[in-house]
C-alpha cells in the first residue's frame, strides 16, 4: 500500500519562518505504532522523509512527544496523555536531533548520565535519553550536547514503561538559526538537503551530514544566485533559499 502526502512543513527558526515545499512524497504506508511512516523499527531502518512527519501519538501503545519549546516530555499511551516530566535539550552549537525517531536501545549507563540511556535511530550520531549530573537544569535550559536529559528518578521511570521501537518526536519551533558549513551534523543539515533537493541541486539521499556533495550542491546554489560561493550557510544564503522554495 502506497500513501502519497502533499504539504508544507513549516519549521520555525528564531524569527524566521522556513516554508519548506516538499512537493509529492511516497510514503510506505504502515502501522500505527510506527506513525505510518517508520520503516522497521525491530531492524533499525531509516529514512528521511520519515524526520519531517509531524507527530501523531500512536493509537496502540506508548509514544512520546519531547517539546523543547516549553521544556516537557510527554508520555502518551493509546494515544492519550499518560504523564509528563521536565527535561532539557541541546544547545544552540549542538542542536538535539528535531523530527520523528524511534527507540532502538534501552540500557543501564553511568553515573554521568544518570543511570539511565534511551537510544534513538540518529543516523549522524548517537542521541538519546537520560539523566545528569546537572539536574538544576532541566526544565529550565538547553544546554546539552544534543541529548535529551531529565533528572535521574525521572529517566529511570520513562526507561521502566516503554520499549524498543517507541517512536520519539521531538519539536523545537524556536530552534536559534545555526551558521552551517562543511563538517556540521544535524536535523538542520538535513533540511537544508532538502531544500536543495527540491530546487534539483542535491541528489544524494538526505542524512543530515553536511559533507562534500553538500557543499558542492550549496556553492552552485550561491554561484547560480550571485552570492559569495564560499559553501557556507549564513543567513544571505538562507533568506534566499527559503525564497526560492516557497516559489516552487
Amino acid at each position: 500500500m502506497k500513501l502519497t502526502i502533499k504539504y508544507k512543513h513549516t519549521i520555525e527558526i528564531g524569527l524566521l519562518v522556513i516554508l519548506l515545499a516538499i512537493s509529492t512524497i511516497t510514503l510506505k504506508a504502515l502501522n500505527d505504532k510506527q506513525n505510518n511512516c517508520f520503516l522497521d523499527s525491530l531492524n533499525n531502518e531509516w529514512d528521511y522523509k520519515c524526520i519531517l512527519t509531524p507527530f501523531k501519538p500512536s493509537k496502540k501503545g506508548y509514544s512520546i512527544l519531547v517539546d523543547l519549546d516549553n521544556l516537557i516530555l510527554t508520555l502518551y499511551k493509546d494515544a492519550n496523555e499518560e504523564k509528563t516530566w521536565p527535561v532539557s535539550g541541546g544547545s544552540e552549537e549542538n542542536p538535539s536531533p528535531i523530527g520523528s525517531w524511534f527507540v532502538t536501545g534501552i540500557e543501564n549507563w553511568g553515573s554521568s548520565f544518570g543511570g539511565s540511556w534511551i537510544e534513538l535511530n540518529v543516523p549522524w550520531g548517537i542521541y538519546g535519553i537520560h539523566g545528569t549530573t546537572k539536574p538544576w537544569v532541566v526544565g529550565h535550559n538547553n544546554i546539552s550536547h544534543g541529548c535529551i536529559r531529565m533528572i535521574n528518578a525521572d529517566a529511570e521511570e520513562l526507561k521502566n514503561i516503554i520499549t524498543v521501537g517507541v517512536p520519539v518526536h521531538i519539536k523545537y519551533d524556536n530552534i536559534p538559526f545555526r551558521i552551517l558549513s562543511k563538517g556540521e551534523v544535524g536535523s538542520d543539515v538535513l533540511i537544508l538537503q532538502v531544500m536543495l533537493m527540491n530546487l534539483g541541486y542535491f541528489s544524494d539521499a538526505p542524512d543530515g551530514e553536511f559533507g562534500s556533495n553538500t557543499f558542492d550542491a550549496l556553492r552552485q546554489f550561491q554561484s547560480n544566485e550571485k552570492l559569495k560561493s564560499d559553501g557556507i550557510l549564513g543567513i544571505q544564503t538562507w533568506d534566499l533559499l527559503k525564497k526560492r522554495i516557497e516559489e516552487l
